[in-house]
């Protein structure tokens, strides 16, 4: 058995004092005797005071320590009292202030890691500029590259802070120093809301004369040339460039149009004027944002909505022109049929309404028939039965010609309308060649023809002509021609109408059908006279051709 001297000496010989490598000093904590989170935190955040002022990883070494010590205490918070819970929510907030002061400073590969503590100390953007050393030292300012991703990234976030003035102004310019690309991005901030606009204003001109010359400079100052109130400064910058250039430097800041304040949406003062001046612009912009993910379908309807003061159940016809656009452009990732959908609704309500739109569309039926391979080419007969109303609908001949053709169209699903045409009277023609179109597409011939027997004989003929072929084709002998002859029997005021289309209808069949069967199709009661001569040219028509 050893002696306990022997031991002890043995325990010696086993330690190696070595000195660390590096000069600086790295730090161990090591608890004996335990005392109370909080008090062993200040007593190593007023030892951190050592290294406030030098740039060093020691202070940021010993921060962490505390921080985590901190955060270990509140992991076991089910016995804590909660004056005791309180206390270390708030250390442990004010050590994330001084880890985030800390990385500010720091120009390296960890000065990212300001942003997450800045965030987890509740620190509002105005209290962390606050914190900031402002002082010149031989006469340049320096901002370090933690500080500069922490604002950055705070000023993209919309987080419903208004910076003042005084503070604005020295945002824009430690960005003008240290990232001048990024001053018109942050001028576009609702944080930067209260800045001076000549301020604003001067540094963009310091951009333009340094030669960083680009479209998203010049749609700032138009922008800022707003809010001084200099309209011909914003029309001029406005005309230096192409609408499409200027689509462009929408879709790079789109919170010079949009901007979310209290999770709400709203335009810009320059959207507002582009409302009244350029709405072509405007809609080719947020078309330009949607297509290129910057803006999602609910956001941009919601968008114009509230841009043109209209509630939730009131469409807007910039709104209409946007999803016109939409069916125009066709994008990928628009579902085609709600957008349908909410066209022809809009469409309908409005014939229905007798609801003129309330500004000009942006284009005709036409336009959109010429762009759009989803509006087709509105059937002749359609012409002929609108035009035998002389006075009706004739302030929405637009809206009924767009409806019309989104009907005609090869893309629409003619099913899924029939439900919301209950609105749209069959008493008006504008109402009537909307339910014909749709039975007609809906293959339902015959309820056509007598509707138009009926309401536009004069429709008739032009209706069979474009309608009736292939295996349609029997209906011109088979309903159309025996329809016509009982019609023509009961006389009426009609009659001279349905005279001429019989002796059309004649004129078709004789040239469809075989002598025999030509004979079979005639009324038995019918004057020879007035057969005769369709009669003679059927039983010649071989020796003809």
């Amino acid at each position: 058995r050893q002696s306990p001297k022997r031991l002890l000496s043995r325990k010696d010989t086993s330690v190696k004092i070595q000195i660390p490598p590096v000069a600086e000093a790295g730090w161990n904590l090591y608890i004996v005797n335990t005392i109370s989170p909080v008090q062993l935190y200040k007593e190593m955040i007023d030892y951190s005071n050592t290294y406030k002022t030098v740039k060093t990883q020691s202070c940021i070494h010993l921060l962490s320590e505390a921080h985590l010590l901190v955060r270990a205490a509140l992991m076991d918070a089910s016995q804590l009292e909660p004056g005791e819970k309180a206390e270390l929510l708030e250390a442990f907030k004010e050590s994330c202030g001084h880890l985030g002061d800390c990385y500010s400073r720091l120009d390296s590969q960890h000065s990212h890691l300001t942003l997450p503590y800045y965030k987890m100390s509740g620190l509002s953007m105005a209290e962390v500029l606050a914190r900031m050393d402002w002082t010149v030292e031989d006469g340049l300012q320096k901002y370090e590259r933690g500080l500069i991703f922490y604002i950055n990234h705070s000023l993209y976030e919309n987080l419903d802070e208004e910076l003042s003035e005084e503070l604005a102004a020295k945002v824009v310019q430690m960005f003008y120093v240290a990232e001048p690309k990024q001053v018109p991005h942050i001028l576009c901030s609702p944080s930067m809301k209260n800045i001076n606009p000549l301020t604003a204003m001067s540094y963009l001109r310091k951009l333009d004369t340094s030669g960083f010359s680009s479209i998203l400079v010049t749609l700032t100052k138009a922008a800022v040339a707003l809010k001084m109130g200099d309209l011909d400064m914003h029309r001029n910058e406005m005309k230096s460039h192409s609408e499409m250039k200027l689509v462009c430097g929408f879709i790079l800041e789109p919170r010079l149009l949009i901007q979310q304040r209290k999770g709400q949406i709203v335009p810009t003062e320059l959207a507002l004027h582009l409302k009244e001046t350029q709405p072509g612009l405007l809609v080719a912009s947020v078309l330009g944002l949607q297509k290129n993910n910057k803006i999602g379908v609910e956001e941009a309807d919601s968008f114009f909505k509230v841009l043109c003061a209209k509630d939730e159940d009131t469409t807007p016809q910039l709104l209409v022109d946007f999803w016109e656009a939409q069916l125009v452009a066709c994008l990928p990732d628009v579902v085609l049929q709600e957008l349908f959908f909410k066209l022809t609704s809009q469409y309908i309500w409005r014939l229905s309404k007798r609801q003129p739109p309330d500004t000009t569309p942006l284009r005709t039926s036409e336009d959109l028939i010429n762009a759009c391979s989803h509006y087709g080419l509105i059937y002749p007969w359609v012409h002929i039965l609108i035009s035998s109303d002389s006075l009706a609908d004739k302030n929405y001949t637009e809206d009924l010609s767009k409806l019309q053709s989104l009907i005609c169209g090869p893309s629409f699903d003619i099913a899924s309308i029939i439900p919301f045409l209950e609105p749209l009277s069959e008493d008006t023609i504008a109402g009537l060649s909307v339910h014909v179109l749709c039975r007609t597409r809906l293959k339902e011939y015959e309820q056509c023809i007598d509707i138009l027997l009926e309401r536009c004989p004069e429709a008739v003929i032009p209706y069979a002509n474009h309608e009736l072929k292939e295996e349609n084709r029997t209906l011109w002998w088979k309903k159309l021609l025996p329809e016509l002859c009982r019609r023509i029997k009961c006389g009426g005021e009609k009659y001279q109408l349905y005279l001429s289309s019989l002796k059309e209808t004649l004129s078709i069949v004789a040239v469809e059908l075989e002598l025999k069967d030509f004979m079979n199709v005639l009324p038995e009661d019918g004057t020879a006279a007035f057969f005769l001569p369709y009669l003679l040219y059927c039983s010649r028509k071989k020796s003809l051709t």
